[in-house]
């Protein structure tokens, strides 16, 4: 097996090499951080089969890139990798055994995939949904479905992930990004919690101004002609689904962000990262945008893989999780009242951008980028 995931695979043209793998493979000194980044990890990787190179470099980019993100948060919080040379993708070993099967929203045939690469500075965010509405309608079904996949899946012995002898006894969890169309990565946590629950926040204001939170039920969602029911950690067939943990930034520009405050790209490359993150006000009613140049601030201030993953913990589930499994994660839990609990370690973007600059004052430019975000951020809250 080749030891770098960029090195040709053989009987693999270039008609069918992903064009997103392409640009990581062609572009040696803009993605210089994200190739050295992702190739060490790799190396690491003891659970990748055979089949993890071809994959990632043709019609399997997106999961990959998403496996192996998972994987490097999965290490750094200290987790054992058991290899089982099958499914489900992940064996955790240790105090706390867990069986994670990693998986992805796709696109229709010929259509695009998420832009999970970074992008170049323009006026307005490239990646916002033309109809917001109908994009998170559309994200859920697609959610569900991916989901759904997983939960209804049989070996070749009729077993499903959770029945196999060795998941048994386990907690067994799925893990989720979309890519199913180019905005998926714009979609925040929010909805999928909405479908997993059954739940929503309805938030109101008080007489003195303080933000109130209430719940209501959902029963279904619906895109058009199609619906589904909400719900699905309540429905008799999700118990043995002890979790769900998903992520909207478990990309290549997390690689090459994580890649760039290790050192490892060229002096003539910066990025900067935009977005919106939580508002410490319990009374606030939107987020704080913020945007930021990587690598200006010091080691206890680097990005972790384990930022940007959340997991939600499914109350009605056989196997339950163990506290503290996944340091790092922002998880969720239902409360009694139908209110989501969410804890965090630190805040971590709801949704955010990355954009990649080249050039001799590529630093500078990118220290005035982030300067005019911040104004411009700070004129319209005002």
């Amino acid at each position: 097996m080749p030891s770098s995931l960029f090195e040709r695979v053989r009987k693999v043209s270039d008609e069918v090499t992903d064009p997103r793998f392409r640009v990581l493979r062609d572009h040696h000194i803009l993605h210089q951080a994200t190739r050295r980044l992702m190739d060490e990890t790799f190396a690491t990787f003891r659970g990748a089969d055979r089949s993890f190179i071809r994959e990632f470099q043709t019609g399997g980019f997106s999961p990959r890139v998403l496996e192996l993100a998972l994987f490097a948060a999965l290490h750094e919080q200290g987790h054992t990798l058991e290899h089982t040379g099958g499914a489900p993708d992940f064996l955790l070993g240790g105090d706390n055994p867990v069986a994670i099967e990693a998986t992805t929203s796709n696109p229709a045939q010929g259509a695009s995939p998420a832009a999970d690469l970074e992008q170049l500075p323009q006026g307005k965010h490239p990646l916002i949904p033309a109809d917001l509405d109908d994009a998170e309608a559309e994200f859920v079904l697609q959610s569900a479905k991916a989901l759904r996949r997983k939960l209804e899946k049989r070996s070749a012995q009729g077993h499903a992930y959770w029945e196999a002898p060795h998941v048994q006894s386990r907690p067994f969890v799925i893990a989720l990004e979309s890519f199913h169309h180019f905005s998926a990565l714009f979609h925040t946590v929010g909805p999928l919690s909405n479908y997993l629950y059954g739940r929503r926040d309805v938030a109101a204001r008080d007489d003195q101004g303080a933000l109130i939170l209430t719940s209501e039920k959902i029963t279904e969602h619906r895109r058009g002609d199609t619906s589904i029911p909400s719900g699905l950690f309540a429905q008799p067939e999700a118990a043995h689904l002890s979790a769900v943990i998903f992520s909207n930034s478990a990309t290549v520009a997390k690689f090459h962000r994580i890649g760039t405050e290790l050192g490892y790209g060229p002096e003539d490359v910066a990025m900067l990262r935009c977005g919106g993150l939580p508002d410490p006000d319990p009374d606030a009613g939107r987020p704080i945008e913020h945007a930021y140049v990587v690598g200006d601030y010091g080691p206890e201030e680097r990005e972790t893989f384990s930022e940007g993953f959340h997991i939600l913990h499914n109350p009605r589930a056989s196997i339950p999780i163990a506290d503290g499994t996944f340091p790092g994660f922002t998880e969720h839990r239902l409360r009694d009242d139908g209110l989501v609990l969410t804890t965090s370690a630190r805040p971590d973007y709801f949704t955010s951008h990355t954009l990649v600059l080249q050039g001799p004052d590529a630093r500078a430019r990118a220290r005035g980028y982030v300067e005019r975000y911040r104004a411009d951020a700070a004129s319209s809250s005002g």
